[in-house]
């Protein structure tokens, strides 16, 4: 049975999604009430109470975040890590500077569950970038958020309309 382990993320979790390798899967609502799903690999954390995903500014995932802030992050990784993550979210940059389809959201940590189960998470997907200009708009996107990682909590919440903290 799951159950809530904190407010915040554990440093295993903090160092995964710096690692910049993970993909989770975010899940939204539709302006129809209905849960949509979307695999995300452009994400990092500011802190521990702070996600950056990167995200197409067309994609449903995004259309649902700014219709319903309340989503929830799924991270299943090696040395099983099998963690939900409640969070809101709200578009933090709306256009990045590398690429002006991608936008920036900021996902407040609400809460954190344990999704771990009788059998043991070994390893979390992957991606292989296909081209050698995917491998530099991943890198590019990467970057970006990386400078993003270096302001103070209070001064992400300065930016464009996004979620409260």
């Amino acid at each position: 049975m799951s159950k809530i382990i904190g407010e915040a993320l554990d440093e295993k979790s903090f160092k995964q999604f710096r690692a910049g390798e993970s993909t989770v899967v975010v899940a939204t609502i539709t302006d129809n009430g209905y849960p949509n799903t979307t695999p995300v690999h452009l994400v990092t954390a500011v802190n521990k109470k702070t996600l950056l995903p990167a995200m197409n500014r067309n994609h449903q995932g995004v259309i649902n975040i700014r219709y319903e802030p309340k989503i929830m992050v799924s991270l299943c990784e090696k040395d099983d890590l099998n963690i939900s993550i409640r969070c809101n979210a709200g578009v933090f940059k709306e256009k990045m500077e590398c690429n002006q389809a991608m936008c920036i959201v900021k996902a407040a940590v609400i809460d954190i569950k344990d999704d771990s189960t009788h059998s043991e998470t070994v390893s979390g997907v992957r991606y292989r970038c296909r081209t050698e200009r995917g491998k530099r708009f991943i890198q590019d996107v990467f970057d970006e958020l990386e400078t993003y990682t270096k302001l103070q909590t209070s001064q992400l919440g300065r930016h464009e309309n996004c979620c409260s903290s």
